[in-house]
């Protein structure tokens, strides 16, 4: 029987353990009308961001399941019910992706990105380290509120407001009054001081008693349970790892061209503030090989794998992309960027 996405019990959970002794949690969910081993099965791996969890992908799971495709969910590391090392070295690329090990080109057919994209290792002598604070200042203003999740006070001012912080991310019930009357939908601040500030405001309304009542909404309620049981402190560990993975990436010698035998696809969303479809832009230097498609999802933001405007979209072009590449029928360059 295929999973719910609004009952997260539906789905296939299990427990795995990394050669470094870190425990996930994932779905694995078998394909429908397979038959023979399941580990045989062509397998799609799902990996999640920050602020979500496993559950994020829901709906793709659903549909790459009912196409015949094998798919592994984790809940990251320091989310959910997997492992939440209290230091930021567990959490650097190099290590996460030993931990998952499905990010290895002799183990990847090809490769998928929703909003975020390629950022080359900084494994050469002249790339010089840079910190948050000079990278934020110099490169990528939109990178502002990274400042903010670095910081080891976020997580107990972020979960002073945790119901309001999901809530427009989730809740349906709350994009869908945000909108009203023609309006357009609040953004995350992502300058740097103003993810705080409002963070802030949010907290002043709350203990005034002021803020809003939380919506009741099922899938914000698992988010709102599932955060509030297992805090923050863990997840925002992704957002320390600036100097580690630096001297890590300085020891690797990975090429700056991504591989070019991996057919990419990188779906940037229109409104996605953080990571603006401008991003995309000078991606094509690092894909020489012409592998890499771009398609931006209009009128989506960060949040285009589970809002209910854009979500099917997202999901076919996905499911697709996917189809394509194992069918054989991918081609560089078959398809112009959508830039």
């Amino acid at each position: 029987m295929a999973p719910n996405p609004l009952d997260p019990s539906s789905f296939n959970h299990r427990f795995v353990t990394a050669p470094s002794g870190h425990r996930y949690h994932l779905v694995d969910q078998a394909p429908e009308h397979w038959r023979g081993p399941v580990e045989q099965a062509p397998t799609v791996l799902l990996c999640h961001g920050f602020p979500d969890l496993w559950y994020g992908w829901r709906y793709q799971i659903v549909a790459l399941a009912s196409r015949g495709y094998r798919v592994i969910c984790p809940s990251q590391l320091g989310y959910c019910e997997t492992s939440k090392p209290g230091h930021p070295e567990p959490y650097s690329y190099k290590s996460v992706a030993y931990d998952i090990n499905g990010y290895f080109p002799h183990r990847t057919l090809c490769l998928a990105s929703a909003c975020t994209p390629f950022m080359p290792p900084a494994s050469s002598p002249s790339d010089r380290f840079l910190s948050n604070e000079v990278l934020v200042r110099t490169k990528v203003p939109n990178f502002g509120y990274q400042l903010f999740f670095e910081r080891e006070d976020t997580a107990g001012k972020i979960e002073e407001v945790l119901d309001q912080f999901l809530a427009l991310n989730f809740s349906p019930t709350a994009r869908a009054e945000a909108v009203k009357g023609g309006r357009k939908l609040p953004q995350m601040p992502v300058e740097e001081g103003g993810l705080e500030k409002s963070i802030a405001k949010q907290a002043e309304r709350k203990r005034s008693g002021k803020a809003r009542s939380p919506p009741q909404d099922p899938e914000y309620l698992y988010y709102l349970g599932t955060f509030k049981k297992h805090g923050l402190h863990a997840p925002l560990n992704w957002y320390r790892t600036r100097r580690v993975n630096y001297f890590e990436e300085q020891e690797s010698g990975l090429s700056h061209s991504f591989p070019a035998h991996i057919p990419a696809l990188l779906l940037p969303a229109e409104n996605d503030p953080a990571l603006p479809p401008g991003m995309a832009k000078s991606q094509g230097k690092y894909f020489p090989g012409g592998n890499l498609r771009v398609e931006v999802i209009k009128g989506a933001d960060h949040w285009l794998l589970q809002d209910g405007q854009c979500r099917n979209l997202v999901t076919d072009k996905l499911v697709a992309f996917v189809d394509e590449v194992l069918s054989g029928k991918w081609k560089p360059d078959s398809a112009p960027s959508k830039l």
